[in-house]
């Protein structure tokens, strides 16, 4: 493909093979993960704004993998000084996407997101069949947000003493290693500290961090459904 003579060209989107690939990524995706059908193939020409996609469909990207690095694909400037490294072919250059594939989706080439979904769903107990990837560990932490408080209707959430989540603005709430983590930011209502007990073998007998409170844990005695004070 030539930067400077490439040309959208667009017969069907999305053509057979993008729709089995995503109808295979969905199948393992959680839902909140549909964000297109466009299937990028990485092993296809791509060169500037301009990509391929499974169908062999050209077309011009106009988002940059939604801003994440709009360098634009296979960057000479970058390409030129990666080859110094030993890089794995095709090395991919602007951002990171959740649709991907080189082949027989059943015999990928190039393994991709969905194949990684479908082999933790394989490892994973029953009733645990679907996959959210997420970018980072403060990213999970904000969707458990939204999942506790999507579950209570908004009132409440629970962490625990000595919690640290992440630096974006909803896991502040939850951080309690250190003050300066929580300094100067506002704070999600509704959030309740509990101990957090790192002996397993605790008991209400043994325990001297404060989890145990008479004969119950401080997290059910804050959950108890007659005396607590958070609805359970």
């Amino acid at each position: 493909m030539n930067r400077e003579t490439a040309a959208p060209a667009v017969e069907e989107l999305p053509g057979p093979r993008a729709t089995e690939r995503v109808e295979h990524h969905s199948s393992f995706a959680a839902p909140s993960t549909y964000v297109y059908e466009f299937v990028w193939d990485v092993t296809a020409p791509a060169i500037g704004p301009f990509c391929t996609d499974a169908d062999g469909n050209v077309l011009l990207d106009f988002t940059g993998h939604v801003g994440a690095a709009p360098l634009g694909y296979n960057n000479p400037e970058l390409l030129d000084r990666m080859e110094t490294f030993d890089m794995v072919d095709p090395v991919k250059i602007a951002g990171q996407d959740f649709y991907s594939t080189a082949g027989d989706p059943s015999d990928p080439d190039f393994p991709g997101p969905a194949e990684l979904m479908e082999r933790l769903v394989e490892i994973t107990p029953d009733r645990m069949d679907t996959v959210f990837l997420s970018n980072s560990g403060a990213e999970a932490v904000e969707n458990g947000l939204k999942i506790c408080y999507d579950h209570t209707a908004g009132k409440y959430g629970i962490t625990f003493e000595g919690a640290f989540h992440g630096r974006t603005l909803g896991t502040l709430s939850l951080n309690r290693s250190k003050e300066v983590y929580r300094r100067r930011f506002p704070e999600l209502d509704a959030i309740h500290d509990a101990p957090f007990c790192r002996d397993s073998g605790c008991s209400p007998a043994t325990c001297e961090c404060g989890f145990f409170a008479g004969d119950t844990s401080q997290l059910r005695r804050i959950l108890n459904p007659e005396t607590g004070h958070v609805n359970p």
